[in-house]
């Protein structure tokens, strides 16, 4: 969660003395050119840090590049067109109209829209599908992936509505397998091209996704509820139409399904479901700290069983977080996360019925803010999984950073952040700004 207080932008002034007069055959005063361009340019080297798989990459460079013009000729409209190019391939980004009036917004095109207090592992947060190619070394809101959609707000005095329509679907971006963040690894090495079937969706409005926000505030407490009906933008396992043995207590890892599919000689498929998402979501200010949560109820969440079949259950996922802003623009975030797997099944085991997570921020500046360390994590009190991440960030050169750090990841093979177990590394991303 990012614990940062929004600053009201400064009111136009006139900064040359008393207010002029204009007459005929003057001119007024030169207006600001209504577009403006911007843009950054990400660079980011990897290393692996140990050679501790023989399937693993030792290391490999990423490029980014996000370029955005915004014409505003008023107050009351604004027009956005972007492109995001990514090692040399470019594809949309922002490329949207935003009408604005006293009660109501418009926004219609390619966009990001967030929903969830909780920036980083908001449940709530599920509008927009994520670049994941590269798994999660890179911040949430780096991954987003702008898509086609509607949003109407209408405000009062008390309440405010929000209304979002998504025509068709769009699935986040993984790889199957040839890098460290594939789904399936490496694994291609040992057996072979792999016999993964992955649905791919026609672009049709059956697939359209919709929801609605309801906020407002209650005793100094910003409160809001929502709904989202979508399919769900990361793919889950159809099923083997002949299960393997059972394993009684171990839970199945993606290389046990690639086995299994090599020996028995069926594809593993995977697919999209639609699901039902109700959410709330608080925030207030208590002092000097900030508190902030997030409530998500998932109509029928997918988990993988002992035998490689799929059973879907509803979820109930929460989160909660404390931030604090301390001197020398010093900030630290403690959040909590459990998750319920509702009406458990025990073919699930060793999963848990119930699930905590610890969740952290760290950082501070130095040397008159030139210098920012941080540090980030999560651990996993179920199955002990964790991600590390200490890092500093150095601001010296104008419109650029450079940030140096570690990911580390632990845990069982068949936890998210286990998965990637091999896969430390070091980093320095150069990030140039205009």
């Amino acid at each position: 969660m990012d614990g940062r207080k929004k600053r009201p932008a400064s009111e136009p002034r006139w900064e040359g003395g008393p207010t002029p007069r204009y007459t005929l055959g003057r001119s007024g005063p030169p207006r600001a050119f209504p577009v403006k361009l911007a843009g950054k340019v990400t660079n980011r080297f990897n290393w692996d840090t140990a050679r501790d798989s023989p399937l693993e990459d030792r290391h490999f460079t990423f490029t980014d590049a996000q370029i955005e013009a915004t014409y505003r000729p008023s107050d009351r409209f604004q027009a956005v067109a972007g492109e995001w190019i990514q090692e040399g391939k470019a594809r949309p980004y922002n490329i949207y109209a935003n009408f604005t009036s006293d009660h109501l917004g418009l926004r219609i095109g390619n966009q990001i829209v967030r929903w969830g207090k909780s920036d980083e592992q908001s449940p709530l947060d599920n509008l927009n599908p994520e670049d994941l190619r590269l798994g999660l070394t890179r911040d949430r809101a780096d991954r987003k992936i702008p898509v086609p959609m509607a949003k109407l707000d209408i405000h009062s005095d008390a309440v405010s509505v929000q209304g979002i329509y998504i025509p068709y679907f769009t699935p986040s971006e993984i790889q199957l397998y040839g890098s460290d963040w594939a789904l399936f690894g490496h694994l291609e090495r040992r057996y072979g091209p792999l016999p993964v079937a992955l649905e791919e969706r026609p672009k049709t409005l059956r697939d359209a996704a919709g929801g609605v926000k309801i906020s407002g505030s209650l005793w100094r407490v910003d409160l809001a509820f929502s709904y989202l009906s979508r399919y769900r933008d990361l793919p889950t396992l159809r099923g083997f139409a002949i299960p393997p043995p059972p394993s009684p207590g171990r839970s199945p890892t993606l290389e046990d399904m690639v086995q299994w599919a090599v020996v028995s000689g069926q594809k593993i498929r995977l697919r999209y479901v639609r699901e039902e998402v109700w959410g709330a979501e608080f925030e207030t200010v208590l002092g000097d700290l900030g508190l902030r949560g997030d409530v998500a109820y998932v109509s029928s969440q997918s988990y993988i069983s002992a035998a490689l079949t799929e059973v879907r259950k509803p979820e109930l996922r929460y989160l909660v977080g404390v931030d604090y802003n301390g001197p020398a623009k010093s900030y630290l975030n403690v959040a909590v996360q459990q998750i319920f797997i509702q009406n458990f099944d025990p073919t699930l085991a060793p999963l848990h019925p119930r699930t905590t997570q610890l969740s952290g921020e760290l950082r501070f500046e130095m040397f008159g803010g030139h210098v920012r360390p941080t540090f980030r994590g999560f651990y996993d009190f179920a199955d002990k999984s964790y991600y590390q991440n200490p890092a500093v960030t150095v601001y010296y050169i104008p419109n650029v950073t450079l940030e140096t750090g570690v990911d580390l990841y632990g845990g069982p093979p068949s936890s998210a952040a286990g998965f990637y177990d091999a896969a430390d590394q070091a980093y320095l991303t150069i990030r140039f700004f205009f």
